[in-house]
């Protein structure tokens, strides 16, 4: 067998279909892909950054309590996909119907498109930082970046069989050299710097973090159908889900912050360099980035599988690399933390909405080909406007939000539970699900 036919076989095809038997797996690989995507450059910024901004103590709390709420969420997730055997964007159409998920498949898609940009664009200016101290050698970031495009892309387009080895390839290093500078650190100043009082500019408050932690790792779980279609059981998510939400990400996430403290600085480049480490950090962040860049790439070819169902989806996820690079080489970094502040709420209402609509209308998600989506389905749309509205209703005015109330102090969660909640009052009310004839 040639290589070409070799490849051919692997490449993932028709997404709308539920996954062959041949291709189901158990909860090593998707606890193995979910830790690769942990660990990456943006990851390490932002336990830094957490680190920085509160008292350590506090900052463990809330990333437990966050990374618990995540793993509940990621559970009932992953849930619907193992049952539906359906990505997340196909899942969407039964949802809101066909026509009337487009805009939410669409906000999907450049969400992706965002992340992917966004840490393409770190990892080569992290390579390019390092090549410069170390080596004395210029990186045309242009040139990186479309490289870095083409190595990272090259997985996702195989499709979720590529997934897999590069996360079996990469986590177990990546978890060694992730060590390497707490070591380093302890080792040079102790741990009386983590616990020691110290000066905060403008500190996070508990429930800001926990709001942080949850907003920031949500789209993820939003998406968890994406690969959960592919787990043999609704234990192999429980499990999968347990071992990265309830061990690896918040240890993960509390290192970066405790590494952040000690070195006084959230750059993981500049953590490296302190840490004499920078050539083999070199590795670390090019694996960390692909393992965690390449679902990225995955999960917006299979939305715009959604939007666009007679296209390849190998061929999507070329497209889907070749924007995601493009907005890299326009500097998304430096237009994204707005963005990117508003993802959870309007993300975080869309999968609590097709959570809740799963268990209240089950038939409806049943086979591709036997459970037709209908156009439109009002009043799960109406849930999740709710739910957008309760979240910026609940947002601090100085996060750019209305400030109108606090119910939980994490508005990314608010906005989730009103928009269950929306949804099964009007299910108890007896009001209809919002069924329109089927889309021709």
């Amino acid at each position: 067998m040639t290589i070409l036919k070799r490849l051919s076989n692997m490449v993932e095809r028709a997404p709308e279909r539920p996954p062959e038997q041949g291709d189901l797996r158990g909860w090593p690989f998707l606890t193995l892909v979910l830790v690769g995507v942990s660990i990456s450059v943006p990851f390490f910024a932002f336990g830094g950054q957490l680190g920085a901004r509160a008292p350590f103590q506090t900052v463990v709390a809330g990333i437990l309590i966050g990374a618990l709420l995540l793993g509940l969420w990621g559970i009932a997730t992953g849930y619907v996909g193992v049952k539906a055997r359906l990505p997340t964007a196909m899942l969407l159409r039964h949802t809101f119907g066909a026509r009337g998920s487009l805009a939410i498949v669409a906000l999907m898609v450049v969400t992706s498109f965002c992340w992917f940009g966004l840490q393409t664009q770190i990892l080569v200016q992290s390579v390019a930082a390092i090549l410069k101290t170390q080596m004395g050698i210029e990186l045309d970031q242009r040139i990186g970046i479309a490289l870095a495009g083409i190595l990272i892309g090259s997985t996702a387009v195989i499709g979720v069989k590529a997934l897999g080895k590069v996360a079996v390839v990469s986590v177990p290093l990546l978890l060694l050299a992730t060590l390497v500078p707490l070591m380093l650190g302890l080792d040079r100043s102790g741990s009386q710097p983590l616990w020691a009082p110290r000066a905060i500019p403008e500190p996070l408050g508990l429930g800001m973090i926990v709001s942080i932690v949850v907003g920031a790792e949500v789209f993820g779980c939003s998406i968890n159908p994406d690969l959960s279609r592919f787990l043999k059981t609704p234990r192999d998510n429980a499990t999968a889900m347990f071992l990265n939400y309830g061990i690896a990400f918040p240890l993960l996430l509390i290192l970066a912050a405790a590494i952040g403290i000690l070195y006084g600085n959230a750059d993981l480049v500049a953590t490296m360099l302190a840490a004499g480490i920078a050539l083999p950090g070199l590795i670390v962040i090019i694996l960390a980035t692909w393992t965690s860049n390449d679902k990225n790439l995955y999960a917006s070819a299979l939305s715009l599988s959604a939007l666009f169902p007679k296209v390849e989806r190998w061929l999507l996820a070329t497209v889907a690399g070749v924007l995601g690079t493009c907005l890299a080489a326009a500097d998304i970094l430096g237009h994204f933390i707005v963005l990117l502040q508003f993802m959870g709420l309007l993300i975080a209402p869309m999968s609590g909405v097709y959570v809740a609509d799963f268990f209240l209308h089950p038939r409806l998600y049943g086979d591709a080909e036997t459970a037709r989506p209908k156009a439109f389905r009002l009043i799960p749309l109406a849930a999740w406007l709710f739910g957008i509205l309760f979240g910026l209703a609940t947002l601090p005015r100085d996060n750019y939000g209305l400030g109108l109330l606090t119910v939980t102090n994490a508005p990314t969660v608010d906005a989730l539970l009103a928009a269950m909640l929306f949804l099964f009052v009007a299910s108890r009310m007896g009001l209809p699900s919002g069924r329109v004839a089927a889309v021709r």
